[in-house]
């Protein structure tokens, strides 16, 4: 099913009063470019709907007017964010606060009709705990971390068993069911809470590895089959490279030459197995690594210009392919200047040189990453006006 917006002027509306958090009709007709008569009949259809409330404020010349805000206990959400040890399930507002939440470990050795039953448990669990009414509840959404598709995912989910997960989830909840990967999930929220976003290419380097595309607000290149992340993490810069992906069944993509496990073993490569080296880097983490770098050591210093280099490569076939205004670059590595004239130097030297300006270095906004699940529904089906029934109580 297409979840494009069913009313570009709600979905404007909605999100320009989730945005400042209330606002009067003059001010939303100015800001969405809509008619007064039009903004008439919207803003009746949403306060009979219950969906947005009429405030009574006093302005800076003391004259009495409306506000106009989202009544955002009108629906709930429920995110299931499914990581390599737990699942972690939680109920939300529209605001995507959470209201319950509950985790499970998962222990079932491969075993997916056991998972399904605990998943769905949990769910039947959470909405038990809570007040909110069933049919208040406009979906579930599923993210898998990237620990989870790395290490789990190809022994508890074969292709069609997300069928038979989004199914089971379906016929219990009625609402409807949305997977994602963790990395794409991320970017969806990120262009919420930054709406200044519009077209983006966010790049995620850390303890997690991933990019998602963002065009218009909505994300784009979907993936075809589970094992793949959803983006463009499996691209292949290193056409010439030996290195075997087991993911991507490939060779030289992007998460295998810049996961930390294959520069860490490059380095012990290069200095010949020393034993210095080998104790050096037996518990390396890639935060003590870019220090190392940053310091001035040699060896770690050519491993952070290879990784410029990839990453520089990946933006590269994406500017050329999309209309891009902006790359967010999200990661500890992003954090580091000396790690950021690397990639400056290799854009200039594939003449991208104009995408400097259009760097920006993310702060963390998401609090939790389990909001980024329950978004999904709330983006989908609230902000997208994708109701298929009336509404009114």
């Amino acid at each position: 099913m297409d979840f494009k917006s069913q009313n570009k002027n709600i979905t404007n509306l909605l999100k320009f009063i989730d945005q400042r958090g209330g606002s009067n009709k003059l001010e939303i007709a100015e800001n969405i470019m809509v008619s007064p008569a039009a903004l008439t009949k919207i803003s009746k259809k949403l306060l009979g709907d219950n969906i947005l409330l009429e405030k009574k404020y006093v302005d800076e010349n003391g004259r009495k007017k409306n506000l106009l805000v989202i009544n955002y206990d009108r629906f709930f959400s429920i995110g299931v964010l499914i990581e390599e040890s737990f699942t972690r399930v939680i109920l939300t507002n529209l605001r995507n606060e959470v209201i319950e939440e509950l985790k499970f470990e998962n222990a079932y050795n491969g075993d997916f009709e056991e998972y399904l039953k605990a998943l769905l448990k949990f769910i039947e669990n959470i909405v038990e705990k809570s007040t909110a009414p069933r049919d208040r509840i406009l979906g579930v959404g599923v993210v898998m971390t990237n620990e989870f598709i790395v290490k789990k995912s190809l022994d508890l989910f074969k292709e069609d068993r997300f069928i038979t997960l989004k199914k089971a989830i379906m016929e219990k909840f009625t609402g409807y069911v949305f997977v994602e990967t963790e990395i794409r999930a991320q970017a969806l929220y990120e262009a919420f809470l930054d709406p200044v976003y519009k077209n983006f290419f966010l790049i995620k380097y850390g303890d997690k590895r991933g990019s998602a595309i963002v065009i218009d607000n909505k994300l784009v290149n979907p993936a075809i089959t589970h094992y793949r992340s959803m983006g463009t993490r499996h691209f292949i810069v290193e056409p010439n490279s030996n290195i075997y992906c087991d993911i991507c069944k490939k060779k030289g993509c992007f998460d295998t030459m810049v996961s930390p496990k294959y520069i860490f073993e490059e380095i012990l490569k290069e200095s010949n197995y020393s034993p210095r080296i080998e104790s050096l880097y037996k518990n390396m983490d890639l935060n003590e690594f870019i220090k190392r770098a940053e310091s001035g050591e040699i060896i770690e210093c050519k491993s952070l210009r290879k990784v410029a280099k990839y990453i520089a490569i990946l933006m590269i076939n994406h500017n050329n392919l999309l209309p891009l205004d902006t790359f967010l670059l999200s990661g500890r590595i992003f954090k580091s200047s000396l790690f950021l004239s690397y990639l400056k130097m290799f854009l200039q030297e594939f003449q991208l040189g104009e995408v400097h300006e259009n760097l920006i270095v993310l702060d963390d906004k998401i609090k939790r990453q389990e909001l980024i699940a329950s978004f999904l529904p709330i983006n989908y089906i609230f902000y997208n006006y994708h109701f298929t029934e009336n509404l009114e109580d």
